[in-house]
């Protein structure tokens, strides 16, 4: 019986951790989780990327006390017209245990993207990330995007 109930309790786990992955960006306190398939491709500890064929997400630091809640609403509208996206929806608020930011939703030449700006409330840390998604990947794109969390 003991041997049984060990078996399944790694055949669980073993399904848990192929369905996402758990990061922590320890340089930033930044937590979040992956969708299964994304691969790493940068983590170099100014950017952290990763990618599949339907599905990217970067995220860039920046240290910086005097930034605002005010702040990150223009500064996303900002970034997602600089990227040249399309039919931007309006900046709505992003609220994540000891982040909070905006994003906006926009389209580029088929690809849809959320474009984030987050501020830690606890520490003079923000983030800027941009997740990529085709339209069947959008709930992922969700997921991923209401993932993100501080951490000391």
């Amino acid at each position: 019986m003991k041997r049984s109930f060990q078996t399944l309790f790694l055949i669980c786990c073993s399904f848990g951790l192929s369905a996402q992955t758990d990061m922590v960006w320890d340089d930033y306190g930044l937590g979040f989780t992956l969708p299964r398939g994304l691969v790493i491709t940068e983590n170099d500890g100014d950017t952290f990327s990763a990618e599949s064929d339907e599905l990217y997400l970067t995220i860039l630091p920046i240290a910086d006390r005097t930034i605002t809640e005010d702040d990150l609403a223009s500064a996303v509208i900002a970034m997602a017209t600089e990227m040249d996206y399309d039919d931007l929806t309006d900046a709505d608020d992003l609220k994540l245990s000891d982040l909070y930011g905006y994003y906006v939703e926009g389209k580029k030449d088929g690809a849809h993207a959320f474009v984030i700006a987050m501020m830690d409330t606890q520490s003079s840390t923000n983030y800027l990330a941009v997740i990529v998604f085709t339209p069947e990947r959008r709930e992922q794109a969700i997921r991923l995007a209401r993932s993100f969390y501080a951490y000391e």
